[in-house]
């Protein structure tokens, strides 16, 4: 792993990859689901977010004081902590991200917004419900006012549930 701090996507996945296989068991000892790992740059500081839920939902501050000194712990020995600026421990939120595979088996049925780049480059938001997702293509289709649209999940700039 380089030492230098990059944007590099390809870096960034394996730092995300190497912290969620370090805080998946201690999250699962909890009782918990680990909801993502982002390791992203903000500003000129560099983020690593693990995010968690209960199954049923609802992460409350207790709860993330409970496990944020054994995260802390486990994630001061990943090798590329050095790459690391700001470590955050918390709930996905009611406007959480939809990234993985089981993101979106999971919400079907929920409002989304998905935003993309129109072909001159502009942002354009959709919203709707998530009918959809097949996993094999990435593409998902969501029930907007007007009509379905399906998009393919990597080429969205971003895609969350619409809270």
């Amino acid at each position: 792993m380089p030492k230098e701090k990059g944007g590099k996507k390809n870096q960034a996945e394996q730092v995300e990859l190497l912290t969620e296989r370090k805080v998946l068991p201690i999250i699962e000892r909890y009782g918990y689901e680990l909801w993502d790992v982002i390791f992203e740059k903000e500003g000129a500081m560099w983020y690593l977010k693990v995010l968690f839920d209960k199954p049923d939902g609802g992460i409350d501050d207790t709860e993330c004081e409970e496990i944020t000194d054994p995260l802390n712990k486990a994630v001061d020995t990943l090798p590329c902590l050095d790459l690391v600026d700001v470590f955050e421990v918390g709930s996905p939120g009611l406007d959480r991200q939809l990234r993985k595979p089981f993101h979106f088996v999971r919400m079907k049925g929920e409002r989304i917004k998905v935003t993309v780049r129109d072909e001159n480059g502009k942002t354009v938001y959709h919203s709707g419900v998530l009918s959809e997702y097949d996993e094999n293509s990435g593409e998902f289709t969501v029930q907007t006012e007007n009509g379905n649209m399906t998009f393919n999940a990597a080429k969205c700039r971003r895609i969350a549930l619409d809270a």
